[in-house]
């Protein structure tokens, strides 16, 4: 029996009780605990169990958005430490809430140990430096994000950041089904997990992995359905497994580009854009890069960057430390470079289309850049350009740069620089790569020589381009271990011969160096762009537009020669653009006015003519495929679904709430004002956690309340509800009808002292009540009945019934 009364009863009987007048189960007479008793080990290992398996399931659903599987089998480390931790926790101290707080603190060690050992004490106990790490790692992850395209590699910060939220989810789903023991409403947290393929692309969703972490989640709510609601639990789990499958289905999807933007996917060029270059060239579908108009009829090479030294035998970017003093409005000089190179400006405007990346296709060598939004730096070495926090998707700029145009007699005249650091073989280098340069440039007497014998050795017939071969044959890539089958094997794509041309020009001291850029493209007739002109005093000057494709992305060596600075070779086969370095004019005797063998070198810092306004840039996918409206409505998605489970989360303490609420509602309305107060002292004690809150009369409970330490204003307003309560349920009592032996009475009149409780005082007094109750339960008590209340719980649970209001 319970501390509720009922609304009449006759003087016969027993103060009215909740369990008469709800309909309470003679079984709710024990109070709530948060102990667990010994027999809930093997249901709470159970429970663990289920709920690894569920959310290692939902996490596997991400193998259309991730490549491989290592980053799977990481994400199951959070999981079994969490609920391992908290389930043996739960079994050794007996306390739910223990078992959660434990597990919470060593997936954060494990965290820690996984990421940042070496900043934390004892490789598990965060630093300052710990956190910084994680900061890395962070932004490590949202620029990966932001480059790649689906699937995506799971680099370090992307590891990171599945691994924690993969924790955070698992204490999640430990606290709604162990602690809090409502496991119907982890369907929630694994729909959110389950839905994340879908909001990217429906087809990316796997209903195998949808299936089973169905079948799991019923499987969890089976021995709550045997003992309480069937439908109840049953419909939850229906309606988390159809939300999971039909949610992707009414989910605005992410936009794919059209037209001109490509398919979806896009070009991405990463922190070292050479290691996905021949993923990239190797697409079904090429994608449209970016557009340009150009003062140079012939077209631009456009850098993204240089690669200059090895690091782990592999070609490493120049370094990409941002230098905010080097703004892109005024680029220095090429390294090398005199005056006595002749050079003319070229004026380009580069429109990106469906490209993302951190590094800015630019002519070499750039003067000035405008039209940029975001923070872009240029390094000084390959005046490669590059910011830490823009992308250069949907960028539209100007470009000033100048067409170097050394002689061939200049390149031949050039000193040696054996001596610079860029010209030392790297370590560990097979011989037979300087053994076959020597062979091929024999006796060529200079080093532009020697550089020409390399690039027409490649390019006279004796290898083949192929984007494949490499791949089939176990070659691919850019490391010094591929150079020795390439040069065997004679056939591979543009970083074969770029990286073997580079580094044979190296055994030859001849500095080198590899770029990663796009090739000029197609030339656009159809374009506006190609029939406008621009004025450079007083003359007209013609602009080609071009349009670059993911199949233009390009890479090709640069030797450095004394007075030229660094000089583009082209060694791919049947790729790019051979370089001709003309001898220097001779004068024409037959014509004595004019001395032809005069070069006007043009100044560098020459301002580049005005260029015709970009075209309005088409729509641009990001690294999932999407437009940036596309994004933008994922993004919305994410904080509603986001919104959704915090109200999930909420909703217990909610419910609450508005009970409370009504109950107040109704003692001001006079409906038996004493019953609905004591029927919210009753809860508010059960979800406060005081024993034995939900038995008894109210006299019983009274003085279990003033046992437990309630005492002054708060017991004696306590006091008065009882009475108060007691009177209302015996106010009015029935006539008896006559019997043998008795005579008939009539209906007992309350006495005046016993009239209706005035709903004022009713309801100050029970604010006064539920303040010192609060008050006393302590902080985390009262936190914990407002976020999670004992009677929503129970009632969740089918423990008991819950009369709201009382009945009149």
């Amino acid at each position: 029996m319970t501390t509720r009364p009922a609304s009449a009863r006759p003087p016969a009987a027993r103060p009215a009780t909740a369990g008469a007048a709800s309909g309470a189960s003679p079984t709710a007479g024990t109070s709530p605990s948060p102990r667990r008793r010994p027999g809930d080990t093997v249901g709470s290992i159970r429970v663990s169990v289920l709920l690894a398996v569920a959310l290692a399931l939902a996490v596997g659903n991400l193998h259309g958005v991730l490549s491989g599987v290592f980053w799977w089998i990481a994400t199951l480390a959070p999981i079994v430490v969490v609920f391992a931790v908290a389930t043996l926790t739960r079994v050794l101290l007996r306390r739910r809430g223990w078992g959660t707080l434990v597990a919470a603190v060593a997936a954060a060690g494990l965290i820690t140990l996984l990421f940042a050992a070496d900043t934390a004490i004892l490789g598990v106990i965060p630093t300052g430096d710990t956190w910084g790490r994680f900061a890395v790692l962070a932004a490590e992850a949202s620029e990966s994000i932001t480059v790649q395209a689906v699937p995506a590699d799971a680099t370090p910060g992307i590891l990171f950041l599945l691994c924690s939220a993969t924790a955070g989810i698992a204490i999640v789903l430990d606290i709604l089904a162990s602690w809090w023991r409502v496991p119907a409403l982890v369907g929630i947290p694994l729909l959110v997990v389950l839905s994340v393929p879908s909001t990217i692309d429906p087809e990316l969703a796997d209903p195998f992995f949808f299936a089973l972490v169905a079948i799991t989640y019923l499987m969890l709510l089976r021995p709550r359905v045997a003992r309480s609601r069937p439908p109840v639990a049953i419909g939850l789990g229906a309606v988390a497994v159809l939300g999971a499958l039909v949610l992707p289905l009414v989910l605005p999807p992410v936009a794919q580009p059209s037209g001109d933007a490509g398919p979806a996917g896009g070009l991405t060029t990463g922190i070292n854009p050479m290691l996905d270059l021949g993923e990239d060239l190797r697409r079904n579908s090429p994608t449209q890069a970016l557009t340009y108009t150009t003062t140079s009829p012939e077209g631009e090479y456009l850098r993204l960057t240089t690669l200059e030294d090895f690091v782990d035998d592999e070609w490493e970017p120049v370094s990409i430390t941002p230098i905010p003093d080097n703004d892109v409005s005024a680029i220095g000089t090429a390294p090398g470079l005199t005056t006595a190179v002749p050079t003319t400006p070229v004026s380009t405007s580069i429109t990106i289309n469906n490209s993302s990346g951190r590094w800015l296709p630019v002519p070499y060598p750039a003067a000035s850049i405008s039209g940029l939004t975001g923070d872009w730096f240029w390094e000084p070495n390959g005046l490669s350009v590059r910011s830490a926090e823009s992308n250069m998707r949907g960028q539209a700029y100007e470009v000033t740069s100048l067409n170097v145009q050394p002689t061939s007699n200049q390149l031949e005249a050039a000193p040696s620089s054996a001596s610079l650091r860029l010209a030392q073989p790297p370590e560990g280098l097979d011989p037979l790569v300087g053994e076959t340069a020597r062979t091929v440039v024999a006796d060529a007497p200079t080093d532009y020589a020697r550089a020409v014998a390399l690039q027409d050795w490649f390019r006279g017939g004796e290898f083949t381009y192929s984007e494949d071969a490499p791949v089939e044959e176990g070659f691919d890539g850019s490391g010094l271990d591929v150079l020795v089958p390439f040069l065997e094997a004679k056939t591979g794509y543009c970083v074969h011969y770029a990286s073997a041309m580079a580094v044979m020009a190296r055994t030859l001291g001849i500095p080198s160096r590899v770029v990663v850029g796009f090739l000029p493209g197609n030339e656009d007739t159809s374009s506006d762009a190609a029939e406008s002109s621009v004025s450079e005093e007083g003359e007209e000057v013609e602009l080609t537009a071009f349009t670059v494709s993911s199949r233009d992305l390009h890479s090709w060596p640069e030797l450095y020669f004394e007075g030229s600075g660094w000089t583009r070779f082209e060694p791919t086969p049947g790729r790019g653009i051979e370089p001709a370095y003309l001898p220097t004019p001779v004068d024409n005797p037959s014509t004595p006015d004019v001395d032809e063998s005069q070069v006007t070198p043009t100044p560098t810092a020459t301002a580049a003519p005005p260029v015709a306004p970009a075209p309005t840039p088409t729509p641009t996918t990001n690294a999932l495929g999407g437009t940036e409206e596309g994004t933008r409505t994922l993004s919305l998605w994410a904080l509603v679904i986001g919104l959704g489970v915090v109200l999930v989360l909420a909703a217990p303490g909610l419910v609450r709430v508005a009970i409370r609420a009504a109950r107040f509602g109704s003692i001001r309305a006079g409906r038996l004002p004493a019953t609905a107060a004591w029927f919210e002292v009753v809860d508010t004690a059960r979800d406060l956690g005081y024993a034995g809150s939900t038995v008894g009369t109210p006299r019983e409970l009274e003085h279990r309340l003033r046992d437990a330490g309630i005492a002054g204003p708060t017991l004696a307003a306590l006091t008065t509800l009882r009475v108060a309560v007691e009177r209302e349920v015996y106010a009015a009592t029935p006539a008896t009808a006559p019997g043998k032996g008795r005579p008939a009475t009539p209906p007992l009149a309350a006495p005046p002292r016993l009239a209706a409780a005035d709903p004022a005082e009713t309801a100050e007094g029970l604010r006064v009540v539920l303040a010192g109750l609060r008050s006393h339960a302590g902080r985390v008590a009262h936190l914990r009945a407002a976020l999670v209340p004992g009677t929503v719980r129970d009632r969740l649970r089918g423990g008991r019934r819950w009369t709201i209001l009382p009945q009149a």
